[in-house]
């Protein structure tokens, strides 16, 4: 039996976003939901999700799924709290960003003096790259 500890469940819904799409500002809803695990886990224990819709180019929205994220890097944050670093292969569809993506960055910030955040994100597909500069609050829900 495997066994397969995961460290939080972490989502964030339809929250409006100020993102770069080539380095050039665009805006849109997000929404993350992604379960982090210390051990390579099955599709059905581990996984990250992210929806965008764009407000200016709807060409630029998509949708990202990855059932095996990689194993997060882990990092002490300032005043108390849990960073966790991750990147991803998986599937991008949309008409811009489609079929392989990386998700080459992604930072979670769990139990911080400035609450649960999702930062920096970093994603790639066909040549574009996309980018959440900033953080993402949301309310953590611990899994184990």
């Amino acid at each position: 039996m495997e066994s397969c500890n995961c460290r939080a469940k972490v989502s964030a819904t339809a929250v409006p976003v100020e993102t770069l799409i080539n380095r050039f500002p665009s805006s849109g809803i997000i929404t993350v939901s992604a379960r982090i695990c210390d051990v390579d886990c099955t599709a059905n224990n581990c996984f990250i999700s992210i929806l965008y819709g764009d407000d200016i180019n709807q060409n630029n929205s998509f949708v990202f799924k990855s059932a095996a994220p990689g194993l997060p890097t882990y990092e002490s944050v300032s005043g108390g709290g849990t960073g966790m670093i991750l990147t991803a292969e998986g599937q991008a569809s949309g008409v811009n960003f489609h079929d392989n993506a990386v998700l080459s960055n992604i930072h979670f910030l769990h139990e911080t003096i400035i609450g649960t955040a999702i930062c920096s994100i970093t994603l790639t597909a066909n040549g574009l790259t996309f980018e959440v500069p900033g953080c993402i609050f949301t309310n953590p829900e611990n899994e184990n």
